[in-house]
């Protein structure tokens, strides 16, 4: 049989493609395009005929395969797999979908939107193909018989990666397959709907060896019978020992069927017992004379027994005594916010509506500067002349109505010169009334061509500090310690002076007492600005605004936005830690530096940013400096202070969005600034 191998780029080991049919069009994601069965010879695998009249790719066909796939994802997610049709006569066509078993609803659907995305422009002149990626498999084809295309649409992958023991690793190998065919044939026990026809193990091939552990995995596809899962299962398993027997593992697959086998865990492993069968209707067992030996095993499963209980009543007890703290500690974090709350109106400032309505000229679209999910902010001016801006809660928002109490008890108590002050209340109408910032937002002067000329290194430097002494006051010198969490360039406001000033407290979390972190159920913030810990643990503490605090760093430097990609000279798309941490890395960090600066500022000053922006993105929370120590840094001209050297930045990647076809890996990344509660936009 003829072989065309070729590599494959990937993060993981380098992986050879062997395309074992006619008509194959490889790549990244494992796409193969076929014609209808029987068209080529598998055997051979000669270049396909010319498309006989039947066989002609007609638009209706081709139509019909583009709706299908559009409706596929959400069809399938559920329970794991779908198979769909649409046309009629010659144009009628059949998609399925699949997703691997241990997949839950959410990744299904996910995985197979980003398939049918990739899926949908290939393979346009094809009666059938098919796209294999590490979580899911998508096919289409001009018919419902679908065990003729096996032969013809098939795809090898391995590890260049040799074992220790490759006569060992071989006959464990067809063990281990012949093991997990007879579960997924035999339909894997009867367990969930996506569990079926899908089964996972592991075996023992050299013993000592680090690596001596191999991990497999078989999948069918579910419209097949066991018969027809089991044949398909027979044609792939001996593929890889017959192309690349001695390497330390691969993936063959084909139409029908995939499997996969690894020296290393890819997942999870409680998925490796088979569920047990169940007992024939109406056994009972009878008492017999036992034998020594069976005393001795009965002996050791009660000790077994009497162990497995003894843990998990210890276990038990420490979840109690857990549960118990972590109640305590949430009676005593709402006494402190109830105190808060019962506190909130002293010292406020109450004014009446007609007042903010002549201010706001009856809240004239002229005099609006900007709108949320909570409602609109206005411009007005009151008869003194003072300028203000009024805070409008949306009638019909309820996240809103949460966001602006939780503001309006914050924000009567914290008043610094870096924090927007709150100027008084009206509770006809839900507004809350702001000091007027004439300069808008750091996120419009950083980011707009023109704006940013006006930002010269002496301003970005005193509205770095700014934010930094703002921060310390919230997390150290006020009454209460607040964490802000949605630290963000659009919610720094500028004076007149350019001065920063930190705003909208509506996501804002006060800590009582000594309390130094947090966990929430539903983590809220913008993304590309949350920290790791938050936003995939919900652990919120004072590094969590460091963590924000470093991305705006790195935006005042370099101009660009930490959440959009961007392109570097002969490099692949990247974003903004990724690009720093690389500049930093060669010693070259004066070509990040903002080119609307012209070259006019001080290179010690700079690196020093650059640094205090890179200490505070680090994956480990403890690892980054506290408000203080960021202080002290900015205000020490010293070169005698000892800065310690950062690590490699969190959310360190390139190319946001790809999805890697063997690891399932998909960079995160938002091309907007988009702040989450609830599952709601902001």
């Amino acid at each position: 049989m003829p072989a065309m191998p070729s590599v494959m780029s990937s993060p993981a080991p380098a992986l050879v493609l062997l395309l074992l049919a006619a008509s194959i069009a490889a790549s990244h994601a494992g796409v193969a395009c076929g014609d209808s069965p029987g068209s080529t010879s598998p055997s051979r695998a000669p270049a396909p005929s010319p498309p006989t009249s039947n066989t002609t790719n007609s638009s209706a066909f081709r139509a019909n395969v583009l709706a299908l796939l559009n409706a596929l994802p959400h069809a399938a997610a559920s329970s794991g797999f779908a198979s769909l049709s649409s046309g009629a006569g010659g144009d009628r066509a059949f998609v399925r979908g699949i997703c691997r078993g241990d997949s839950t609803q959410s990744e299904c659907l996910a995985n197979l939107e980003v398939a049918v995305r990739d899926f949908g422009g290939r393979c346009a002149s094809s009666r059938s193909a098919a796209a294999w990626y590490d979580k899911c498999c998508v096919t289409y084809a001009d018919t419902n018989a679908s065990v003729g295309y096996e032969d013809l649409l098939q795809e090898v992958l391995f590890d260049r990666n040799k074992v220790s023991d490759p006569d060992s690793y071989d006959r464990t190998y067809y063990e281990l397959m012949k093991s997990l065919a007879a579960r997924v044939a035999g339909g894997a026990g009867g367990g969930p709907a996506r569990m079926s026809m899908f089964a996972t193990g592991q075996a023992v091939y050299a013993p000592g060896d680090p690596k001596g552990t191999m991990y497999g995995l078989m999948q069918c596809m579910r419209d097949l019978s066991a018969a027809e899962c089991g044949r398909c299962l027979r044609l792939i398993v001996p593929k890889l020992p017959t192309c690349c027997s001695g390497y330390q593992g691969g993936v063959a697959r084909n139409f029908n069927c995939h499997l996969r086998i690894q020296v290393y865990t890819y997942y999870d492993l409680a998925l490796n017992a088979p569920p047990p069968a169940p007992a024939p209707p109406g056994s009972v067992p009878f008492p017999s004379q036992s034998s020594p030996d069976e005393r001795r095993g009965r002996r050791r499963r009660l000790q077994h027994v009497i162990l497995v209980v003894a843990i998990s009543v210890g276990t038990l007890f420490v979840l109690v005594v857990v549960l118990a703290c972590v109640r305590r500690q949430r009676r005593r974090i709402k006494q402190v916010n109830k105190e808060h709350q019962d506190n909130a109106g002293e010292g406020m400032n109450y004014i009446s509506l007609q007042v903010l309505r002549a201010a706001t000229s009856n809240f004239s679209i002229s005099n609006k500067l900007g709108e949320g999910g909570y409602g609109e902010v206005f411009k007005g001016e009151l008869r003194d002349g003072k300028e203000i801006a009024v805070k409008r809660l949306s009638a019909n928002s309820t996240q809103g109505f949460n966001e602006l109490k939780n503001e309006l008890v914050l924000a009567n108590k914290l008043k610094h010169k870096n924090l927007v002050q709150l100027l008084g209340v009206c509770l006809q109408e839900k507004l809350l009334v702001y000091e007027y910032m004439p300069n808008g937002s750091l996120d419009t002067a950083l980011f707009d061509p023109e704006k940013a000329n006006q930002l010269d290194w002496t301003k970005r430097t005193g509205i770095i500090s700014g934010i930094a002494r703002g921060l310390l006051y919230l997390h150290e010198d006020s009454r209460l310690k607040v964490i802000h969490r949605d630290l963000k360039p659009s919610n720094v406001l500028l004076d007149v002076d350019m001065n920063p000033k930190i705003s909208d407290f509506g996501l804002s979390r006060a800590f009582g007492g000594d309390q130094s972190i947090d966990i929430t159920k539903r983590p809220v913030g913008t993304l590309g600005y949350m920290s790791p810990e938050y936003a995939y643990c919900g652990q919120v503490s004072t590094k969590s605004d460091m963590y924000s605090f470093g991305i705006i760093v790195l935006e005042i430097v370099t101009g660009r936005r930490n959440n959009r990609s961007l392109e570097d000279n002969n490099s692949a798309s990247r974003f903004l830690l990724s690009y720093v941490w690389d500049k930093w890395s060669a010693g070259t960090t004066h070509e990040v530096v903002d080119p609307s600066l012209r070259g006019r500022y001080p290179e010690g000053e700079v690196l020093r940013c650059v640094w205090i922006g890179l200490l505070c993105v680090q994956e480990d929370p403890s690892a980054r400096p506290d408000a203080a120590e960021v202080v002290l840094m900015l205000d020490s001209h010293s070169t005698s202070i000892t800065m310690r050297t950062p690590s490699r930045p969190a959310f360190c990647f390139t190319q946001p969005g790809v999805v890697n076809p063997v690891l399932g890996y998909s960079a995160p990344g938002s091309n907007n600034e988009v702040s989450i509660s609830d599952l709601q936009p902001r």
